[in-house]
């Protein structure tokens, strides 16, 4: 391990129990297969996309994604 993965682990074993199972759910959750291909992933952005410029789908606002205003 790098000096900085000891680092982090070190920083993430002093969290609270709480916030190192969230952070764990999240790590774990980072390395999962998706198991789509390049061509599947593609087309599920284009028709999301899609919903976006014709207005079926209105996404978020700056403030929904980030908490705070524009």
């Amino acid at each position: 391990m790098t000096s900085t993965s000891v680092y982090l682990a070190e920083e993430a074993l002093s969290l609270p129990p709480d916030e190192r199972a969230s952070l764990a759910r999240l790590l774990l959750d980072s390395v999962k297969e998706d198991g789509r291909s390049d061509a599947e992933i593609r087309a599920e952005l284009q028709i999301r996309l899609a919903r976006l410029k014709s207005g079926e789908d209105a996404g978020l606002s700056f403030e929904a994604v980030f908490g705070e205003p524009a």
